[in-house]
């Protein structure tokens, strides 16, 4: 009789197969939160967009494509394509900052803060496409507002395994009013498989203690009919702020007989809004940090709308009366 010894090896070798089939029953999980998107700007008309993936999951991640887009400063105001980039494998609990910079445009004011219209900016920025590849010629034809009109409608598309299809930044409201800041405000959302996360914030405003300071967002989009809810959150107790519908007015300033918008109660829209953020800080303030959380009636969901304060800022700031 000849008898077989079991070798060690072939044991290691069922362990080995054992915890790989494990292994691939572990999920990955790839996550980003909101602070987890941050962006300033750097040398050149650029700004530095940074996204921080962990893989909260309990397997390895594979490489997997992130797909940013941007938007002019506000709450569910159409994405423009932005960049794609691709996330590398992920241990469990490991994480990654990405970083790319884009470049930054500089559109032409359209007037003052105090002269224009609500409705000529809400045109404006929705009209123009600045990127540098694709800029309108000064005489441009209504035609041509209501192709770059649509080309801010569109989703970004992926184009190619690990490419990067680069546009410009969305504009910035503060520079069409004349009243360029040293940091771009804006929109930035993150594509990682189907779940978008979003970041919306003006950082580093200028403001001006013991006076009336107005900042401005964009709400919604001018081809849908909708409905919004506004609520302030962190305000210092001893700052005072309120919100107005700017939309049909003459200027962006409010006086005092315009209406405020009362908090959770729901304002009709039917082809968005320009809403204006007057707060007064106190004589003796540093900075501040005030956040309008906006809902959309039609989906329930809620978007963070972010100001960052700060009296030493550089910059024209926010305008004041």
């Amino acid at each position: 009789m000849i008898v077989m010894e079991k070798r060690p090896g072939l044991n290691v070798h069922s362990e080995y197969e054992v915890k790989t089939r494990e292994a691939e029953l572990r999920e990955a999980e790839l996550s980003v939160e909101r602070t987890d998107i941050t962006f300033h700007d750097v040398a050149g008309d650029k700004v530095r967009i940074q996204v921080t993936v962990r893989n909260k999951g309990s397997g390895r991640s594979r490489p997997t494509p992130m797909t940013l887009e941007s938007a002019p400063f506000g709450a569910f105001v159409p994405w423009q394509p932005l960049a794609k980039l691709t996330v590398p494998a992920l241990e469990p609990g490991e994480s990654r900052e990405l970083s790319i910079d884009v470049a930054r445009p500089r559109p032409t004011p359209l007037g003052d803060f105090n002269r224009v219209p609500p409705k000529k900016l809400l045109t404006a920025v929705n009209a123009p496409d600045t990127s540098p590849d694709r800029a309108s010629p000064p005489n441009a034809t209504g035609l041509a507002a209501i192709l770059n009109l649509l080309r801010w409608g569109q989703r970004a598309r992926p184009s190619g395994k690990g490419a990067v299809a680069r546009t410009s930044l969305a504009p910035d409201l503060w520079d069409m009013v004349g009243r360029g800041q040293p940091h771009w405000a804006g929109n930035i959302n993150v594509f990682i498989g189907r779940e978008p996360v979003e970041r919306h914030l003006a950082q580093a405003l200028r403001i001006y203690p013991g006076r009336t300071n107005m900042a401005m967002f964009l709400v919604g989009d001018r081809g849908r009919a909708d409905a919004y809810a506004f609520e302030l959150v962190g305000l210092n107790p001893d700052w005072k702020a309120m919100l107005y519908d700017a939309t049909t007015n003459k200027n962006l300033v409010t006086n005092s007989a315009d209406i405020p918008i009362e908090e959770m109660q729901w304002v009709e829209s039917k082809t968005g809004l320009m809403v204006m953020l007057a707060t007064q800080p106190p004589a003796d303030c540093k900075t501040g940090i005030l956040e309008v959380h906006v809902t959309r009636r039609s989906c329930g969901k809620t978007a963070v709308v972010e100001f960052s304060m700060d009296r030493s800022a550089r910059g024209a700031g926010c305008y004041f009366v």
